[in-house]
């Protein structure tokens, strides 16, 4: 089983700040900007969406993330995920309830071995600790919105032997 924290990874700009040591040397501290809250206006424009590889996220390559915004309080993300045609997502589970709104493509979700046809405009919850896959259907790229109820996670399901 593979855990991986994905938070605030996806922010990408940094602010530097300076401060003196305790021998009055400069010492400069790049700290990375909080994200757009998701508790005040805001408002996500798709192309002008930030994508980076997910790979980084854990996830198999092929999908893409753009942060969209951050819970302050609980660091629950919501992102958008943007996958090939064809792409698959392995069995996996998160902690927090997962949130997905499929706004183009058509794919599958299979929750807790039952598969869900979906298209754009379909939304689906899956539960915490909830086993689920996604699979976007061959000819045209799919995109979600994701949100989570508390910090991103992502625990791989080991295929039984």
């Amino acid at each position: 089983m593979r855990r991986l924290l994905l938070g605030s990874t996806l922010a990408v700009a940094f602010v530097t700040l300076a401060f003196a040591d305790d021998k009055g040397k400069a010492v400069t501290v790049k700290v990375p900007p909080l994200p757009p809250s998701t508790e005040e206006l805001l408002v996500a424009d798709l192309p002008s969406a930030a994508w980076v590889s997910a790979e980084k996220m854990g996830y198999p390559k092929g999908a893409e993330a753009a942060l969209i915004g951050q819970d302050p309080g609980s660091t629950a993300p919501t992102v958008y995920v943007r996958t090939t045609a064809g792409y698959k997502l392995p069995s996996h589970w998160h902690v927090h309830t997962e949130y997905s709104t499929m706004i183009a493509g058509k794919g599958t979700f299979t929750v807790d071995g039952k598969p869900h046809l979906v298209t754009a405009g379909s939304y689906v919850v899956v539960p915490s600790r909830v086993k689920h896959e996604f699979s976007c259907d061959t000819g045209v790229p799919c995109v979600l919105v994701v949100r989570r109820s508390g910090p991103a996670d992502i625990n791989f399901v080991k295929p039984a032997k």
